[in-house]
């Protein structure tokens, strides 16, 4: 009688884990009775396994440098320019997006609705040169203390603290200033000023006769854009050669006008408010002049 034939059960061939890294029969350790070859090719298979791990670990590391430096080349960095925080007194960084935002805000530098006044809020993208923008910035710092200067010697009233082109005064007589003595000469109040209904701003300027001009001529003038002349476009981006055609340096106390100097540019379009004014050139013409330049004209009175 037959017997029925049983299949037989299959043996699978696998490597053994600890020959993973054997590359010939030389390597297989297993089986041997000698302890000193069988330790030599453990050690031979260690070694092997070891640089093929440590070399897929640097595969592995130029990989990942690889997609992060793809990834920066595909997300290119974010712009950062240099801009002036007047609140912190430093530089900061800022995107570029968000700096040229400050300079599209073409707000005017004398709000037209009365505000207290907000030094700290001052903030402005610098130029390549930082040291010309911040001869500009000295300008504003030198007005506003003539400004402060001023509150110190005039009655508290509801407006004191306005800085605007709606606010409007008339100063009181020098005489009733005290103590009238110890404000600049350069910041007495004229008698138009204490007469003639105008623009607080007039008051911060340094030089009686300039102040007089500007009161007869109310009306004449954007007000806005002579401040912004004045400044050399100080908040609106400030090409380095926008400085060279506009604005006004002040080179000591902000009170005495001989260490004021103005550019070409504005002797040129505001002439008229310097008719009077011939101390202002002469103070101009000197530092000229040790710049090897061309000094200004005087203004003819006409």
């Amino acid at each position: 009688m037959a017997s029925a034939m049983q299949p037989m059960p299959s043996i699978p061939l696998q490597r053994m884990p600890q020959l993973m890294a054997a590359v010939n029969p030389d390597d297989d350790w297993t089986g041997m009775t000698d302890a000193a070859e069988r330790k030599r090719r453990q050690n031979r298979l260690n070694v092997r396994a070891y640089r093929r791990r440590k070399g897929q670990s640097a595969a592995q590391g130029r990989q990942v440098e690889l997609i992060t430096s793809t990834r920066t080349t595909q997300t290119p960095a974010v712009a950062m320019v240099p801009c002036w925080d007047e609140r912190r007194g430093t530089i900061v960084m800022l995107a570029a997006a968000e700096a040229q935002a400050l300079v599209k805000a073409r707000t005017p530098l004398l709000p037209y609705r009365p505000t207290r006044l907000k030094l700290d809020k001052i903030m402005f993208p610098l130029s390549s040169d930082h040291l010309m923008v911040l001869l500009q910035f000295n300008v504003v710092r030198g007005l506003l203390a003539n400004y402060h200067l001023l509150l110190m010697f005039q009655p508290e009233t509801p407006t004191n603290g306005e800085c605007s082109t709606a606010a409007e005064h008339v100063l009181p007589d020098p005489n009733d200033i005290l103590p009238n003595r110890q404000l600049p000469e350069t910041l007495r109040p004229t008698r138009l000023q204490t007469t003639v209904v105008h623009g607080k701003w007039i008051d911060i300027i340094p030089h009686p006769v300039l102040r007089d001009n500007l009161i007869r001529a109310r009306g004449t003038f954007d007000a806005d854009d002579l401040w912004n002349d004045t400044i050399g476009g100080l908040f609106h981006g400030f090409p380095d050669s926008h400085f060279e055609q506009h604005g006004v340096v002040v080179w000591s106390p902000p009170w005495d006008v001989s260490g004021w100097e103005i550019s070409t540019g504005f002797w040129r379009k505001w002439g008229w408010t310097l008719r009077g004014c011939p101390d202002i050139i002469h103070a101009t013409n000197i530092r000229r002049r040790q710049r090897g330049q061309r000094p200004l004209g005087f203004i003819v009175d006409v």
